[in-house]
């Protein structure tokens, strides 16, 4: 499906259609942080509690690890492809993760799944790459 925009260089305005970007959905673990209400929230800094800083520590240093790695991966793609490619991360243990590996038969993260159709398991970021080449829409010069 194509998105139209006015093309506002010419006087008629005339439609000019812009292909769709790229859905790549990224199942992987992300740690999570959760926060309580803004009073208790006071109420640990005031007491010098972090508990922030206590559910970080109680990750597996090998899940951070993946989890910068990951996040750094999908910032340079998305500074690569800007508009050309949509990214979504789902974290498998959310229900919506969840059924999303069930549908796509995931068993191993992190998994790259371009467009709901070419799925793509690991961290080589040329396979990656190749694979969202191909996906991508070709300049026809029109």
């Amino acid at each position: 499906m194509a998105l139209p925009f006015f093309n506002h260089r010419k006087k008629n305005m005339s439609i000019v259609h812009q292909p769709a970007p790229v859905l790549l959905e990224v199942l992987a673990f992300i740690p999570t942080d959760f926060f309580h209400c803004s009073h208790c929230e006071r109420l640990f800094d005031a007491a010098g509690m972090s508990v922030h800083e206590e559910i970080q520590e109680s990750y597996p240093p090998d899940i951070l690890e993946d989890t910068s790695r990951l996040a750094a991966w999908l910032q340079d793609l998305s500074t690569t492809y800007e508009e050309q490619l949509h990214i979504q991360v789902f974290d498998p243990q959310s229900l919506q993760g969840f059924f999303k590996s069930l549908r796509y038969w995931v068993r191993q993260y992190p998994t790259f799944i371009i467009d709901r159709q070419t799925k793509y398991t690991g961290w080589e970021a040329d396979s990656l790459e190749r694979l969202l080449a191909n996906n991508l829409p070709h300049d026809t010069g029109g």
